[in-house]
């Protein structure tokens, strides 16, 4: 929904325009002064303003003023008498986008607002354009301009309009969740829904109940019957973030929904048919938890008929800068903060620290500096100590480096001075479709 302050001291104007607007399904605000309507755009931010050049406080063009120096994106349409048409032109000069004679009808306002939509979706497509050429992905939160990271969009993409299973690999923080919906929402399923269930965050039974379901009196305290998450994403896709933490018996049951598409509530003895795509993420090493024989061998290749892997943030250290100043317009549009932008040397710290947390720390520490921040743009006081103050050690990168890391390491040094892969394999101690396996899941073709 677009919000559109309305500036005017008639107070008729004002009435007819918020009825007018609403019945489009805008949300109008209204001022009835200028300084009003200053600090009103300041807190709102609204998309649109409809503004009057008479004020009883101000000038509408010192109202202009005031508004274009905020440098928040917004199309300002000057309201005016015809006796002052020639100062709209000074306005449009000025940085408004329109002007409208009074009286005007609401078929005018309705033609404008259709007017400023197409003008606006015109820009977006111009930015959008724009990023593509430098090489920027951009699909909602998810913004990247890494190599590694554009084919793991592509990969998503083509993966999307099938219904194979989906297994998303990497580090706790660094877009698994995210990925996901958006492979939900290029697929044939994005009209149905989109169920996330956390498998670390319940015990074993309430896990079990939480995506089968269960009868009344199925174990202590059910006192209801309830609908499990996989039939409740009937007809859409379930993510099972942390997939990993499932116990066996879980495992077996999930196995079997994937084989057959049918599901038993806990306590029930009634087969259930279900449709239900599932997206699994890990951010430990499924393959690894198979030979260990803590994972079904048989589940995994279910789960894994395509694998996508997430690097984690301190291998695309060009996407920092992307993805700290995209959080800091969502963050100071949704705080009513004026913070719109980052100095150079905030950037700078921000591209050194090795990020242990992924994006999820980034956008904590975004958040918190838009927040606390008591200037128009974050500085190194706006970070946290430290992150400012950090200073890798001799060996501190060893040591924030996880075992997926050092294992691709190893094996690309490994694969740099063998004769084949036979002969990797045999040096590292695994077979070669194991090797094949990981070389793919590494990218190190």
């Amino acid at each position: 929904m677009k919000r559109v302050l309305v500036v005017d001291d008639d107070k008729n104007i004002l009435t007819t325009l918020r009825i007018h607007l609403e019945d489009m399904g805008m949300e109008p605000v209204t001022a009835g002064a200028g300084r009003e309507a200053v600090e009103v755009f300041k807190q709102v931010k609204p998309s649109i303003v409809l503004l009057d050049l008479k004020l009883p406080d101000m000038d509408g063009l010192e109202v202009l003023k005031e508004i274009v120096a905020t440098q928040i994106k917004t199309f300002v349409v000057i309201i005016t008498a015809y006796a002052t048409i020639d100062t709209a032109v000074d306005a449009v000069k000025m940085g408004a986008f329109d002007y409208l004679p009074k009286p005007f009808t609401p078929s005018q306002i309705t033609h404008l607002l259709e007017k400023i939509a197409k003008v606006h979706q015109l820009e977006s497509e111009v930015e959008t354009l724009k990023e593509k050429l430098i090489g920027v992905e951009r699909e909602g939160d998810f913004i990247t301009r890494n190599r590694t990271v554009r084919a793991t969009l592509k990969t998503a993409r083509q993966v999307a309009d099938s219904n194979a299973s989906v297994l998303i690999s990497g580090e706790s923080g660094t877009g698994k969740g995210v990925l996901a919906r958006l492979i939900h929402g290029w697929s044939p399923r994005k009209d149905g829904p989109f169920v996330t269930v956390d498998c670390t965050a319940l015990q074993e039974r309430l896990l079990e109940s939480d995506l089968f379901g269960h009868v009344k009196g199925a174990f202590t305290g059910a006192i209801r019957d309830k609908v499990g998450k996989l039939k409740t994403a009937d007809g859409g896709t379930v993510f099972l973030d942390e997939v990993a933490d499932m116990s066996p018996e879980i495992q077996a049951k999930l196995l079997h929904f994937l084989q057959y598409r049918e599901i038993e509530k806990l306590g029930d003895t009634k087969v259930l048919q279900v449709d239900t795509r599932v997206i699994a993420a890990s951010n430990r090493d499924l393959e690894e938890l198979v030979e260990e024989k803590l994972f079904r061998h048989d589940l995994y290749y279910r789960l894994n008929v395509v694998e996508i892997f997430m690097p984690p943030l301190r291998e695309r250290p060009e996407d920092v800068r992307l993805l700290a100043e995209h959080y800091l317009k969502k963050f100071s549009k949704e705080n009513n903060r004026d913070v719109n932008g980052i100095d150079g040397k905030a950037i700078e710290i921000l591209q050194f620290y090795p990020w242990p947390g992924n994006i999820r720390e980034l956008i904590n520490v975004i958040e918190r500096g838009t927040i606390l921040s008591r200037q128009d743009h974050l500085t190194p006081e706006d970070l946290p100590a430290h992150i400012v103050d950090y200073t890798p050690g001799k060996d501190s990168d060893q040591k924030l480096r996880p075992l997926s890391e050092l294992e691709k390491a190893h094996i690309k040094e490994v694969l740099l001075h063998t004769q084949s892969m036979e002969e990797a394999a045999q040096v590292l101690g695994i077979d070669p479709a194991t090797l094949w396996r990981k070389r793919k899941k590494y990218q190190l073709d």
